[in-house]
């Protein structure tokens, strides 16, 4: 499954880069510490056969004879790992270092020149493997010559042994080394992705309305996509501002012939014809109401949420309560309104002003004596409930409101459009609305929206 996180994907990616380069790094370092081993240890073998090719001497009996024994004390100690060995082409004539005891090391048959070095592995007395040096060397006797080969091995375990402490050490460091990497990795993709994090909050800021276009200035490459996305927001204001303008055209447009339906229904009802005058009466409202809904859905979707500093909810409800008292109806109510002068919510003031309206409007339609409003925060948002002590909703029936349309109760006036209304404000916002029964009779609407600091 291929990672859905950019960050997680580069740090993935990484980790594979640093191991894969660091195994190399490590196999790399280790195959040249054994070069370097090799070469070293080949050098002091090479030393040991120049000190034997000077201290050997052949008798005059054509015996071979050593000299002087080697400094290294391991040549005298059986089985130490560090042996020489001198054949005599000749006349098959051997010597061998005391570490050999009695066993004779077996050298390859290939063509060895007089002076040359040859490197390779042999088995030893014990069965290891020996890294050898063996040269060939010619002794004049006389009037004829002894070619003398001079082979010294020392046991492969302690270039093992060596290469196996650099792994440890080298493992070691690599491992340090990955992790100040991946650490290092880790600071470049945070910094690297930042102005990622930097177009989001420009983006959340233009959804919610606190900006108009994506401000963002670095870096270059990525400003080739806020240009798109900007030139496209512009695109998208200008559709909206075209297409508000024409509903408001259309709006002015049907004023009229609304007004002259609504008249001729008026001078029909007096004439008797009440079934015409109902039916146009019911068609102009129908228009009209279909028009004032189909503006506030233009208004919602051309900046939703552009609040600059929020709305104080309790100074709107207030200013709708002072005028909805003046009315026939609200005039005989009671207003008891608990909310905080501190709740702010992420709401433009016309858009608060229609939604609690809205609210309000209907629960003075229905209450008999006492509307109550009271607020609550809620961690970011804010929830406001509005009750009434009217009749209330039957339970079964509490999800079918805010229907578009859905009136229960024909004699009130009202255009069965209001909570409608209302619920398309709150999804503009991102917010909720519920209902519930209010004890012992009445309804409650709450209503959750973001809130503003």
């Amino acid at each position: 499954m291929i990672a859905k996180s950019l960050r997680l994907r580069l740090s993935i990616a990484a980790a594979v880069s640093l191991a894969i380069a660091l195994s190399v790094a490590g196999v790399a370092l280790v195959f040249l510490f054994e070069r370097q081993v090799e070469r070293r240890i080949g050098n002091e073998l090479d030393t040991y056969i120049r000190q034997i090719s000077a201290n050997v001497s052949i008798e005059p009996d054509g015996s071979l004879h050593f000299d002087r024994p080697l400094a290294d004390p391991r040549f005298e100690q059986p089985l130490s790992g560090l042996y020489w060995q001198i054949v005599d082409d000749t006349s098959g004539a051997k010597l061998r270092s005391r570490s050999l005891w009695d066993h004779v090391i077996g050298l390859p048959d290939h063509p060895l020149e007089p002076g040359a070095v040859h490197h390779h592995d042999m088995v030893g007395p014990s069965g290891e493997t020996l890294f050898t040096s063996e040269r060939r060397i010619v002794y004049p006797v006389g009037a004829s010559a002894r070619r003398l080969r001079i082979t010294v091995g020392l046991d492969r375990k302690e270039i093992n042994d060596a290469r196996s402490e650099f792994i440890g050490d080298v493992a070691a460091s690599l491992a340090i080394l990955a992790v100040v990497l991946l650490l290092a990795s880790w600071g470049q993709i945070v910094i690297g992705l930042w102005p990622l994090e930097a177009l989001r909050r420009s983006v959340n800021a233009v959804r919610s309305g606190r900006q108009k276009t994506i401000a963002v200035d670095e870096p270059e490459e990525i400003m080739p996509l806020v240009d798109e996305v900007n030139s496209l927001l512009e695109a998208r204001a200008k559709a909206v501002e075209s297409a508000k303008a024409r509903a408001a055209n259309l709006a002015h447009g049907l004023k009229t012939p609304l007004t002259v339906l609504t008249t001729d229904a008026e001078r029909l009802r007096r004439k008797g014809e009440m079934e015409i005058a109902d039916e146009l009466q019911e068609l102009a409202f129908g228009m009209r109401r279909l028009v004032n809904r189909e503006l506030s859905k233009a208004r919602l979707q051309s900046s939703p949420g552009s609040v600059g500093q929020g709305v104080a909810v309790r100074s709107v409800i207030e200013g709708i309560a002072k005028t909805l008292s003046r009315s026939p109806r609200g005039s005989g109510l009671s207003w008891r309104i608990e909310v905080s002068p501190d709740a702010f919510i992420d709401l433009s003031e016309e858009d608060a002003t229609e939604l609690f309206g809205v609210l309000l409007d209907n629960a003075v339609k229905w209450t008999q004596t006492e509307i109550r409003v009271t607020s609550q925060s809620e961690d970011r948002r804010l929830r406001v409930d509005i009750e009434d002590d009217g009749p209330g909703v039957p339970s079964e029936q509490i999800t079918r409101l805010g229907q578009r349309g859905l009136r229960f109760d024909e004699t009130t006036e009202g255009t069965g459009l209001g909570l409608s209304i209302a619920a398309d404000i709150i999804e503009a916002y991102a917010g909720e609305m519920t209902f519930a029964v209010r004890l012992p009779r009445g309804l409650c609407v709450s209503v959750i929206l973001p809130r503003r600091a």
